[in-house]
């Protein structure tokens, strides 16, 4: 591999043994794994769910745990309070017994630390970042002022330099498996939109209805997106 693409190795040489890194089952992530693993860096995996015990989503997980020989964490995603906060897709009688829980908000950094606290885990003192600059515009203008590992905020961007191609071609050489996602969403699987929920309705209908349990009326998400393309249409 390039010197400079190897930002896991670079951290390596500076003495970093253990980080964390927020696990997506998407090809960033799995690319930032295996950099992890191969620079001698002890991965901490977590992969933030936002709704829980969904069957695809465990049968992913499972596949990377065995393919790393590396237990990979649950925790919730900061959305997720966001949507409970909000009441999303909630009956008005759920919403207003929701209304009262006054969860508050709680960001990826506080959710990691209150994980390796409850384990008791130590010496994971440094994140893994697996934003890429050439994501958009936005991101090169964030990442390219910023060092490949940040010893001031404890951070290592570990697929700086990597482009979408580049993911693939890493994840192809090194015959690492891709979910199905790909497949199904075209991405990683990431969140309640139309375009996630339709797959998931119509590949994994047994976790729609997971879904559905935690937001009853998650079914007008996909009835909004049919109404506002139908409007398009007939404005076109």
């Amino acid at each position: 591999m390039i010197d400079f693409l190897n930002i896991a190795q670079k951290a390596h040489e500076m003495g970093i043994e253990k980080a964390t890194i927020g696990f997506s089952t998407g090809k960033d992530s799995v690319v930032g794994m295996d950099l992890l693993i191969k620079a001698g860096i002890e991965p901490m995996p977590i992969y933030f769910y936002i709704v829980p015990n969904l069957q695809f989503i465990e049968d992913n997980l499972t596949m990377y745990e065995n393919h790393f020989g590396v237990k990979i964490a649950r925790m919730p995603h900061p959305i997720l309070y966001d949507y409970i906060n909000h009441q999303d897709w909630q009956p008005f009688d759920r919403a207003l017994t929701i209304g009262s829980y006054n969860l508050g908000k709680s960001s990826f950094e506080e959710l990691t630390k209150l994980y390796l606290t409850s384990k008791n885990f130590k010496g994971f003192d440094y994140d893994c970042n697996c934003m890429k600059m050439a994501d958009s515009l936005n991101r090169r203008l964030l990442l390219r002022n910023l060092p490949d590992v940040d010893t001031k905020r404890k951070i290592i961007y570990l697929t700086k330099y990597f482009t979408d191609t580049m993911c693939f071609d890493y994840i192809k050489e090194n015959n690492i498996p891709l979910t199905d996602d790909y497949k199904i969403f075209g991405r990683s699987w990431d969140g309640l939109n139309y375009h996630f929920l339709y797959g998931v309705k119509k590949f994994y209908p047994n976790d729609y209805e997971l879904i559905k349990e935690m937001f009853p009326l998650i079914d007008a998400e996909i009835f909004r997106y049919k109404i506002v393309n139908k409007y398009k249409n007939e404005q076109e």
